[in-house]
């Protein structure tokens, strides 16, 4: 009986850790909008909440028992980690997210999971079947919709600048997962996670100038309070988070949560900021998700 009730504990933690993840995942869209349309640099957003989240960081690092036994081909391989999920992603989408709403950048980077696993099939990592194909053929339609006409107006470059730009960080992020596979086996999942946004924020460093010494200077209470979400809530908890869903759940059924971030993105943005959700970015988001999903659970 004891073990049953531990386990339900647990189950439900799990699902409210991953719940959690799905909210504060999906606000930050909202919230590097904001700052951006404040006068904040794309890099300064970036680094600004990886500061933030650092020494939490390093505490779980060190708490975990940092990285035993690692090779230095394996601290190469974890360095190009840290730079593909902090740099480039982060670099990307807040760069993207200039010139384009935040449900639009929501929508793009929904696409991560479909590069993820093509870039897998493209490297022998994962098999081929005509079911994963006909998702990420769907999910791709859905992304060359949400960037070409999601945003209602005419067809044109400058209406489709901002989504292609963003459309870098989930290249980035595929890259990160294929990457940080191999050393799955050999690391604690929560030490890789620390150690490479770690490595990333050093990697950030040089997007530093004397304009974020103004931004730091010069912020206001509310544009502090919105750095310092970004920072220990989408960023140190929610990785936390993750990892509480994964371990209670599984990565099949956690990944099912993943599905709410893009949605409730665009319904933060439509409320929160008054961005226009028009039928060409609803049905575009859909075929996103739907095709994703498809193509994840194709066996």
């Amino acid at each position: 009986m004891d073990s049953a009730v531990a386990l339900r504990r647990s189950t439900a933690s799990a699902h409210g850790a991953l719940l959690g993840v799905v909210v504060v995942w999906a606000s930050a869209f909202s919230v590097i909008k904001v700052l951006l349309d404040h006068g904040f640099a794309a890099g300064d957003v970036a680094l600004l909440r990886y500061l933030v989240a650092a020494p939490g960081f390093a505490f779980l690092l060190w708490r975990v028992g940092w990285l035993p036994g690692l090779t230095r081909r394996d601290a190469v391989r974890l360095a190009a980690v840290g730079i593909c999920v902090v740099v480039g992603y982060h670099i990307s989408l807040n760069v993207g997210t200039k010139y384009t709403t935040s449900g639009t950048a929501a929508l793009v980077i929904a696409l991560s999971p479909a590069l993820t696993l093509l870039l897998a099939v493209g490297l022998g990592l994962e098999r081929w079947s005509l079911r994963r194909a006909a998702g990420l053929a769907v999910a791709f339609a859905g992304v060359a919709i949400v960037v070409l006409l999601g945003t209602g107006g005419e067809l044109s470059f400058a209406n489709a600048k901002g989504p292609l730009i963003v459309l870098a960080a989930p290249v980035a992020f595929a890259l990160y997962n294929v990457l940080l596979k191999p050393l799955l086996g050999r690391y604690d999942l929560l030490a890789l996670t620390a150690a490479s946004s770690l490595v990333g924020t050093v990697f950030l460093l040089p997007f530093a100038g004397s304009g974020t010494v103004d931004s730091v200077t010069g912020v206001s209470a509310g544009d502090a309070a919105l750095v310092l979400y970004l920072g220990v809530a989408s960023t140190f908890l929610g990785y936390i988070g993750w990892n509480v869903g994964l371990r209670g759940l599984g990565a099949t059924r956690a990944v099912t949560y993943t599905y709410l971030i893009s949605p409730l993105a665009v319904l933060f943005g439509a409320v929160l900021l008054d961005e226009t959700v028009t039928l060409w970015l609803a049905l575009g988001g859909a075929l996103v998700v739907g095709g994703v999903a498809v193509a994840q659970r194709a066996r």
